[in-house]
């Protein structure tokens, strides 16, 4: 699974031109790593080419975040990459420990 570090880090630069932070939601950042490998693994499942809005829409609904948090975490580590890479790190760890389990 090392290619979802390249298509994370991707998308965190596509979305960096993104000017929209929503101050008063806090940003889960563990919500959000769960989130986002679960849309990972639907994308590489789905061999229906379903569109990524309704994958994005349900690894949300599967892990109880609202879009709005998520959409709001992502923007505040466009704005924080210490605090994103720190919390990338320990999502990163966590995987690697749960993938050596099975």
């Amino acid at each position: 699974m090392p290619g979802y570090k390249i298509v994370l880090i991707t998308l965190l630069l596509l979305f960096s031109c993104s000017e929209k932070e929503n101050s008063t939601t806090t940003p889960d950042a563990e919500s959000f790593f769960k989130v986002y490998s679960t849309f990972l693994q639907l994308s590489r499942a789905d061999s229906i080419m379903t569109d990524e809005s309704v994958l994005m829409d349900s690894a949300l609904s599967l892990h109880g975040m609202e879009a709005a948090v998520f959409d709001s975490t992502l923007a505040y580590f466009e704005k924080h990459p210490d605090v994103f890479l720190e919390a990338f790190e320990k999502f990163d760890a966590a995987l690697r420990t749960d993938s050596t389990k099975n």
